[in-house]
């Protein structure tokens, strides 16, 4: 990726001027443009092996190039952190400077646009030696990571890769750009014991004559660098099929017997995929694959996606969940961002939005539209969120480091942004607009423009002002809604206001529908506000019961909506389940038990959920008590059931539900034991003390928890024992419980228990380094207070001692 800087005016200039002078500010815009393509990656030939005791690999890349429009006699290749042994062509060696991330090779003649050429390197990587940073989403980017390389750790030793953004080149010399597509051959050595994975089809393996293997996978179709992968471990394979297409998935063998219960619904994805989209699944397999550490929750690698060990699941904990959404975000790249890529990061959406809506398809189909859409607020939420502190553009040239581009804009608001357009456009359109986008540009890097082109050439219409106010512009609308009926005239009217900031936002177009509710029987309107102020009058027969303005809850907008509590309750007899979350969110503690009773009775768990939240949220509880009662014992959601005996917990008179609190313990949903051993703990503290270490194994989380709140000294060896094999949110969770134990101890067993939580931090990767050091701070805080008032001269000197400690690693 090449930076361009320009001054405020949008040029860059110079003057041979003497005189002339610059003004003493200039705005500086950055502008991230598409990478130049001097050369075109044609094919990629690899052989590697890999050297665990030293983290190295061993490689040589045979890259098959041509000009991509203009002669050239240089290449010009990522490559970070090597030793390059050789490089050359036609078996002769070539001149090239290395600068440790950029390998410049002089070809041995000037090379025209029609004609290809082979440059061969052979060299050493060494990606644990790199200093490179990652992204919220993808929080390392050395390529490539040995995973228990010695094998002295208690877990498997595994190799795998992490090509995206540009970190494909730690590994092998590749032109590390999205706009970049090459076909390729990966050769791959590895002890005999192990599995290996790749991109494309496993086209033979060979055994070598030191007790090694060899296995070749052959990707026939382009695809952009950093989607290419390794993974090297002790996996066990179960094969699905879709058509005549593999479906695999590889897992520990502890969690093979799980394998169809994780991923089982994935072959009816991708027929369902295959047609909404109209474009079957475009690639030779599918193969999915969990590893340990993983630096992001997983990689849509063509053919052959990463998961994080957190999707491993027994049948008992799938109980209470599922994987589905990442299972489809990641199948759903297939098509947006393996099939048609991205061509800069700039465009990061037309990857990550695609796939997050992604989530969003499959829901509705595999689990309804209720389930769908409160996956959809979600959504809406972590973006809102997020707006607090950033609103930026979604498709953005002046990111500071393209990491950056990994946010919930990318993510969550892009998904929604997509859900309006398809409700603006109809299925039918939105979705052949999708097949044209894809067919038009299958294997090629794209821009957000040639997305809006197929909307346009499919639906018949311009589409510019969808794309300007959402795609390339920032921000959301806050509307203010209020009602009037003119009872002489027979009319409703509805008052919409836009109130979101003008100086840096937008007023927006903002197509949708009204229902208007006369007698519990909808009619609907469909409107188009284009004003900051808009008045919107509608012929009614009699006063209506309820109005409810974006009637299909598509909007991207934050909304305030100024209804009576009777409209309120009457919003709770609607179908969907917006329309219930709503309601029970604005409408008053005085008139809330009628809408949590009713809501406690729809089939649909959400809602049920949300009613025990907002019972649990109002003084007078026992309007529901019965009711809950009920959700605790004989609820089929464990959610709900859970969420039901929690609430139970926090009554007056819990000591009554204690049987049922012990009972629930002995249920096969972890969810609902946690909340009955949790609930014990409110009751009776020293009885679940006494049954926790039952359940150190199940119920871990909820085990750290009581311990942190009620135990004494004598639990730290439990929590100590915990960070020999805690990782990822293990660590994360393991982390704040054993803070919360050490605050309530006293002074020295503080400072006995404190090195293990350093230790910790010290030995964490990546993300968890953050998460270390922001207990550590929390626990200084607390030394430095009982400190003061310590009078043992002897504690104190060993209190300063940690707290000195305490403040190297902060550093």
């Amino acid at each position: 990726m090449e930076t361009f800087i320009a001054l405020a005016l949008g040029l860059l200039f110079t003057t041979n001027n003497p005189n002339s002078t610059l003004p003493e500010k200039e705005e500086i815009i950055i502008y991230n443009e598409s990478a130049k393509r001097t050369n075109d990656l044609i094919h990629t030939d690899l052989e590697v092996s890999f050297n665990w005791e030293k983290q190295h690999v061993n490689g040589s890349a045979t890259i098959t190039v041509k000009p991509y429009f203009h002669s050239t006699n240089q290449l010009v290749l990522d490559a970070k952190g090597f030793d390059i042994h050789a490089v050359k062509m036609n078996g002769k060696d070539l001149n090239y400077d290395y600068d440790s991330l950029i390998l410049g090779i002089e070809l041995d003649k000037e090379y025209h646009r029609n004609e290809q050429y082979i440059i061969n390197v052979d060299y050493t990587a060494k990606p644990n030696e790199l200093n490179v940073k990652g992204s919220s989403a993808i929080s390392d980017a050395k390529g490539l990571y040995f995973i228990n390389p010695t094998g002295d750790e208690d877990k498997p030793q595994q190799i795998w890769t992490q090509g995206e953004t540009e970190a494909s080149s730690c590994w092998y010399p590749t032109i590390d750009r999205p706009n970049e597509r090459m076909t390729q051959n990966i050769a791959i050595t590895v002890r005999d014991e192990f599995v290996t994975l790749s991109n494309g089809l496993l086209v033979k393996s060979q055994n070598n004559e030191d007790g090694s293997r060899t296995d070749f996978w052959e990707q026939k179709l382009a695809h952009a660098p950093y989607l290419t992968m390794v993974a090297v471990g002790d996996f066990n394979i179960t094969t699905d099929r879709w058509k005549d297409i593999n479906v695999d998935y590889y897992l520990e063998d502890d969690y093979h017997q799980y394998a169809r219960s994780v991923f089982g619904r994935t072959p009816q994805m991708i027929a369902h995929f295959s047609e909404v989209l109209g474009v079957e699944y475009p690639w030779e397999k599918y193969a999915q694959i969990v590893v340990r550490d993983f630096v992001s929750g997983a990689m849509e690698n063509t053919t052959a996606v990463i998961h994080g060990e957190f999707v491993q699941m027994t049948d008992r904990e799938l109980l209470d969940n599922h994987q589905d959404d990442i299972i489809a975000h990641e199948l759903f790249h297939h098509w947006f961002g393996d099939l048609v890529t991205c061509e800069s990061w700039a465009n990061l959406p037309l990857n990550e939005s695609f796939a997050t809506y992604g989530e969003y398809i499959w829901r509705e189909k595999g689990f309804g539209r209720m389930e769908a859409d409160m996956h959809l607020d979600a959504d809406l939420n972590n973006y809102l969120r997020e707006s607090k502190s950033k609103k930026v553009d979604m498709i953005r040239f002046d990111y500071s480091d393209k990491e950056d581009m990994f946010d919930s804009h990318s993510y969550a608001k892009g998904g929604r942004i997509l859900h309006m357009l398809r409700h603006y456009l109809g299925d039918d359109a939105f979705y052949n607009g999708l097949k044209k986008y894809l067919n038009d540009n299958a294997y090629k890097a794209v821009e957000i423009h040639q997305l809006r082109i197929a909307m346009e050439e499919v639906s018949g219409e311009d589409l510019n002002w969808f794309f300007n106010q959402w795609f390339l512009d920032s921000g959301h609308p806050t509307l203010v809604i209020d009602y009037k009926y003119d009872k002489i005239n027979s009319q409703q009217i509805i008052n919409i206001e836009q109130i979101q900031d003008q100086s840096n936002t937008t007023t927006y177009r903002l197509p949708f529908a009204i229902d208007i509710y006369v007698n519990e029987t909808a009619k609907r309107f469909q409107v188009e506000m284009t004003q900051k102020k808009q008045k919107f009058v509608f012929n009614v027969d009699q006063k209506p019961s309820n109005i409810i303005v974006d009637a299909e809850h598509m909007l991207l907008a934050e909304i305030f909506d100024e209804k009576t509590d009777d409209n309120w309750l009457e919003q709770m007899k609607a179908p969907l389940y917006m329309d219930s979350k709503i309601a029970l969110k604005n409408i008053s503690d005085k008139n809330s038990p009628s809408a949590v009773i009713k809501a406690l009775k729809n089939n649909f768990w959400g809602i049920r959920l949300l009613a025990i939240k907002k019972a649990n949220k109002l003084k007078n509880k026992k309007e529901f008590v019965s009711y809950i009662e009920q959700h605790a014992t004989s609820d089929k959601n464990t959610k709900v059931k859970s969420a039901a005996l929690r609430f139970l917990a926090d009554l007056e008179n819990n000591i009554e539900y204690l049987k049922l609190f012990e009972s629930a313990t002995k249920e096969q949903s972890l969810l609902v034991a946690g909340a009955g051993l949790s609930s014990i703990a409110k009751v009776d503290t020293e009885k679940a003390l006494l049954i926790a270490p039952n359940f150190e194994s199940d119920l871990k989380d909820v085990v750290i928890e009581i311990y942190a709140k009620y135990a004494g000294p004598e639990k730290i060896m439990y929590f100590q024992n915990q960070f020999v094999s805690a990782n990822g949110y293990d660590l994360y969770y393991l982390m704040g419980g054993y803070t919360k134990f050490l605050k309530n101890q006293d002074l020295n067993t503080i400072i006995a228990g404190t090195p293990a939580l350093e230790e910790a931090t010290e030995n964490a990767k990546s993300w968890m380094v953050r998460v270390g050091k922001y207990y550590l701070k929390d626990i200084k805080s607390t030394i430095t207070e009982l400190n003061r008032k310590e009078k043992n001269k002897e504690l104190k000197i060993q209190a300063n001692k940690t707290l000195g400690r305490i403040d190297d690693i902060l550093r």
